[in-house]
C-alpha cells in the first residue's frame, strides 16, 4: 500500500514579496535589546480621553520619531559596497507594517510615512486606520509592491537589491529609517527579525503596574548596546512628558479635528 502523497502549490503574491524581504534581511547583522518601560502617566492620560483613543501604535510612532529626530544613529544605514560607509538621512521615514485581506488571503503590506513626529496623535491614528480600511489600491506603496511582485524572480530580486543596496536616499525612501511593530493582544519578543532596516521597535502587552517590555533591534555596525539603552530611556521620558502633554491637550479640546496628511 502506497503512502499518502502531498502536493505542491505556487507561492502566493504576498509570500513572494516576503521571501524577497527575508533575503534582504539576511544581509544585516541584527542585534536586539529588551527593556522595561514604566508608562503609568501616558496610560492614565490616554484613558482619560473620550473614545476613540489614539492607538498605541500612533503614540509609540510619534514618540520614537521625536527621539530619532535628536539621535542621528537612528537615521543611519550601513553600506558595504563598493566600500564600507554609513549614510545618515536628514529626517525620519517610518516603515509601517499593515496586514490586509487581499486576494482572499491575509497579506502584509508596507507604507512609508515621512516625519511622523510632526503629525498630531489623532492625525496619526486616523492615518493608520485608513491604511487598514481603505482599498489596497488607494496607497501608492501598496500598488508599487504589487507591481514589482509581478516580475519574474530574477528581475524581482534585482529590483529589490537595486532599491536597497546602492543608494542611501533610495533605500530610506523605499524601506524607511525605522519601523514600529506592536499593538497586538500578545507579548512580542522577537527571536529573529524580518526586515531590510536595522532599527525596529517592538512592544506588546501592558502589566497592571503600567509597565511594558519593549525590544529594539539594531544594526551592530552602526550602534552599540549603550546607545540603545539611552534611546529607550529617552523614549520612556518622551512618552511620559511630550505625549502626555498632547493627550491632555486633546482632553481639553476633544472635538478639535486634525487634518489628514495626503498620501
Amino acid at each position: 500500500m502506497s503512502s499518502p502523497q502531498g502536493s505542491y502549490c505556487s507561492l502566493s503574491p504576498s509570500r513572494r514579496w516576503m521571501c524577497e524581504l527575508v533575503a534582504l534581511s539576511r544581509t544585516i547583522p541584527i542585534a536586539a535589546l529588551e527593556h522595561r518601560l514604566q508608562l503609568g502617566p501616558v496610560i492614565a492620560a490616554r484613558n482619560a480621553l473620550p473614545k476613540p483613543h489614539p492607538s498605541w501604535v500612533a503614540l509609540f510612532l510619534k514618540a520614537f520619531g521625536l527621539v530619532a529626530q535628536r539621535r542621528a544613529h537612528l537615521r543611519q544605514s550601513y553600506f558595504g559596497f563598493p566600500w564600507p560607509r554609513i549614510y545618515e538621512h536628514p529626517v525620519n521615514i517610518a516603515a509601517i507594517t499593515v496586514e490586509r485581506e487581499w486576494q482572499e488571503q491575509h497579506a502584509v503590506f508596507f507604507d512609508m510615512l515621512p516625519q511622523p513626529e510632526t503629525m498630531g496623535l489623532m492625525e496619526l491614528h486616523n492615518y493608520l486606520k485608513r491604511l487598514k480600511t481603505e482599498p489596497v489600491e488607494s496607497f501608492r506603496p501598496f500598488r508599487r509592491l504589487i507591481r514589482v511582485n509581478k516580475k519574474p524572480l530574477l528581475v524581482r530580486r534585482l529590483i529589490w537589491r537595486f532599491l536597497h543596496s546602492l543608494s542611501g536616499p533610495r533605500r530610506v525612501n523605499h524601506f524607511g529609517t525605522f519601523a514600529i511593530n506592536g499593538g497586538t493582544r500578545f507579548p512580542i519578543r522577537p527571536v529573529t527579525t524580518t526586515g531590510a532596516i536595522g532599527t525596529t521597535l517592538y512592544f506588546g502587552l501592558f502589566a497592571p503596574d503600567g509597565s511594558t517590555d519593549v525590544c529594539l533591534t539594531f544594526d551592530h555596525r552602526i550602534m552599540d548596546g549603550g546607545e540603545v539603552v539611552r534611546t529607550l530611556d529617552e523614549l520612556e521620558a518622551v512618552l511620559n512628558t511630550d505625549i502626555v502633554l498632547e493627550l491632555k491637550a486633546l482632553e481639553a479640546a476633544p472635538h478639535a479635528a486634525s487634518g489628514e496628511r495626503a498620501h
